[in-house]
């Protein structure tokens, strides 16, 4: 299925791999893709030049925006592949999903060092949306803040007033904002959703200031630790919105779910927002989270409108 450079650039698809050092994360995450293949959980495409693209279906985004969502998982290629045969395989790729489906949507997430690959589909045609930058730290247990922020987990009563925020405190340079793909409604739509189930149960953690309206907020999950990583606890820092009326509690929110975290025992937490987003950076910054990796998204799409 995979030769040595593919196992090589397979570690920068982990999204723990800002953990550096560790040779068998690579080999563990292509297992949990080969398992998740022969499962038949993600598909694979193979071009004439033997170049294979592994992706899935996304069935809760194809029935929300009505229309088939695919993601790109991982794409083998032998060592000999060059930029015009990649550049190919990605076209064909498209192709082959144009010919069963009128209208579709198919988006992959790129380790900035799967150079090829970035090459390959840009030269496809496949749009750069956006770039991701993701830190952490990974000795949350010396985590201190000198400023501590009072806080309660939101209810199902905050959903009106979380929903709101999260409309609000628009971030342009998001996928479902810098993509065209997504209507302004549609991106609204999607993020209110998001934090509606973050409440209900699909996050461990929804975070709001203790007094007054939930207009904003900050969730978080605790994440299945790789087998490499010894069983690690880790934790990620997902969802975050912040109105205009509550300035300055981007910061709060970080330092207390960072205590939470830590109380909770976790040895690592890690977050992603934009590159472009030099103000969170510099928050995290300020909470001693260092930089881990970055990733690139790309789409290419199919709509009737």
């Amino acid at each position: 299925m995979v030769n040595s450079e593919s196992i090589e650039r397979s570690f920068f698809y982990s999204p723990f791999s800002f953990i550096r050092g560790l040779a068998d994360l690579g080999e563990e995450w292509l297992d949990g893709l080969t398992a998740a293949t022969e499962r038949g959980d993600i598909q694979r495409f193979v071009d004439v030049s033997g170049i294979a693209i592994f992706f899935k279906k996304l069935k809760w985004d194809s029935e929300f925006f009505r229309i088939p969502f695919f993601k790109v998982e991982f794409v083998d290629f032998p060592e000999k592949s060059d930029f015009q045969l990649l550049q190919n395989s990605f076209s064909n790729f498209r192709k082959w999903i144009a010919s069963s489906n009128s209208e579709f949507y198919i988006f992959a997430e790129i380790p900035c060092e799967d150079t090829g690959v970035v090459a390959g589909m840009t030269g496809a045609g496949w749009r750069l949306v956006e770039t991701r930058v993701t830190c952490f730290r990974d000795d949350l247990q010396k985590f201190s803040f000198p400023r501590r922020s009072s806080v309660r987990n939101a209810s199902l009563l905050d959903i009106s007033a979380l929903r709101k925020a999260a409309v609000d405190a628009v971030n342009h340079y998001d996928r479902f904002h810098a993509d065209d793909f997504f209507s302004e409604k549609e991106s609204s739509d999607f993020l209110g959703i998001f934090i509606e189930n973050s409440v209900k149960g699909f996050a461990d953690e929804v975070i709001v200031p203790s007094e007054g309206e939930a207009n904003a907020f900050l969730t978080g999950n605790y994440v299945v630790s790789p087998l490499s990583l010894s069983r690690k606890r880790i934790g990620k820092m997902v969802l975050s919105a912040v109105t205009g009326e509550r300035k300055g509690w981007y910061t709060r929110l970080i330092s207390e779910l960072s205590y939470k975290f830590k109380d909770k025992g976790l040895d690592t937490v890690f977050m992603t927002t934009q590159a472009t987003n030099r103000a969170v950076l510099k928050v995290w910054a300020h909470h001693g989270y260092q930089f881990g990796r970055c990733s690139h998204i790309f789409s290419t799409y199919s709509r009737i409108k």
